[in-house]
């Protein structure tokens, strides 16, 4: 399943990208390529999204480790000249821009889902992707202006995730450690 979407982004970003400006979007690349490679680090044992093979990944992509590299390492150099060349230049545009890749990648996110090439854990949802891909590519944007000013908004917002993540990970402990003395009392 994921080798599909690699190649439906290697198609899109050679069909409507804009190459000849890729030095101009690198720096930008580079950061989304970090933040995904951090999410990988920090959230090694608690994952809030796993990617499983499917049919043909088991050859290129046998693990979740492999389909995130082939996400970081493929699609996004394929995305970056397509959703930064093509960005319109008035906000209103821009803000139309940002919600299009954001539901074309929960889209594709939920078509995953439903072929069991990915799972959530811990209360994550797509409605959570949804939002998180609003954020990721508003970031791109705010990156190729300002890229400090990128780096700290990221910050704030992997802190945001982590408190919110902790709160979500202790209220899951907590009603999965409920349930199993609930269930003691009556067996």
């Amino acid at each position: 399943m994921q080798s599909s979407f690699v190649l439906f982004f290697i198609i899109l970003g050679l069909l409507f990208g804009k190459w000849r400006r890729y030095q101009e979007y690198y720096p930008t690349l580079l950061f989304w390529v970090t933040g995904n490679l951090l999410y990988e680090v920090l959230l090694f044992h608690h994952r809030v999204w796993v990617f499983h093979p499917v049919g043909i990944d088991h050859l290129f992509l046998p693990d979740h480790l492999m389909v995130s590299l082939g996400i970081t390492l493929i699609i996004y150099p394929f995305v970056i000249p397509v959703f930064l060349g093509r960005l319109p230049l008035h906000v209103s545009g821009r803000l139309w821009w940002i919600l299009l890749w954001a539901l074309l990648f929960t889209v594709i996110e939920f078509i995953a889902y439903v072929n069991h090439s990915i799972t959530h854990h811990y209360g994550w949802s797509l409605l959570c992707s949804f939002l998180f891909n609003i954020v990721t590519f508003s970031l791109l944007v705010i990156h190729q202006k300002t890229a400090l000013g990128a780096w700290v908004l990221s910050g704030s917002f992997i802190a945001f995730l982590f408190i919110f993540l902790i709160f979500l990970c202790l209220n899951f402990s907590l009603t999965r450690r409920r349930k199993r003395k609930y269930n003691r009392n009556y067996i």
